[in-house]
């Protein structure tokens, strides 16, 4: 066997050991069997542990209605990658004038090198400081990279995303999709621990 075979069936029993482990419907990463060992072992140590919390003050667009957004949270692992616990508490203006308050339980965390994608369930939604019920146990997701510590480190973060009724905030951290879109957090820190 050459190098190649070798990496490519330690990878498949790697992976056959680690869908046992996955909750069922849990989505495994696609792996590049081109990649060096180097990069495929960073991906397999990516898929457990680590932690991310921090705030995060981002601006968003007319198309999505968002002028500014502030939010902060926690997002630690719970036992099987990719679930976790935390809390979220975004404050988001609208430019059509709205303030929106919520409160969400973090469900999933994933995290690659120093970007973590956060899913969540909203246990609280307030606009224009009047309850909304109907939100409550809806999902919401974010991605935050945390660039480093010193002068000029500016961290990144998207806006949050409030997925439909019935969405799948798992499949957000077991994907780990280039969305929602990372933004400069004007200010805070994020931190990502792998």
């Amino acid at each position: 066997m050459n190098n190649r075979q070798i990496l490519s069936l330690t990878w498949c029993v790697c992976f056959a050991f680690v869908a046992c482990q996955e909750p069922a419907g849990a989505r495994l990463p696609m792996v590049n069997l081109d990649a060096s060992s180097a990069e495929l072992g960073s991906l397999a140590l990516s898929a457990s542990g680590g932690e991310a919390s921090g705030h995060a003050d981002v601006h968003g667009t007319e198309v999505q209605n968002v002028k500014d957004e502030t939010y902060s949270f926690t997002a630690v692992p719970t036992g099987a990658a990719p679930l976790a616990a935390g809390q979220v508490e975004v404050h988001l203006l609208r430019f059509t004038g709205e303030e929106v308050f919520v409160h969400a339980e973090v469900t999933c965390l994933s995290i690659v090198g120093n970007d973590a994608w956060i899913g969540s369930r909203i246990s609280r939604f307030v606009q224009n400081r009047q309850e909304v019920p109907e939100r409550t146990g809806r999902p919401m997701i974010f991605r935050a990279r945390d660039v480093g510590e010193g002068e000029g480190a500016v961290d990144l973060a998207s806006l949050v995303f409030f997925l439909a009724p019935g969405g799948d905030e798992l499949a957000h951290c077991n994907t780990r999709p280039d969305f929602p879109i990372l933004r400069e957090s004007v200010t805070g820190n994020i931190q990502v621990k792998n």
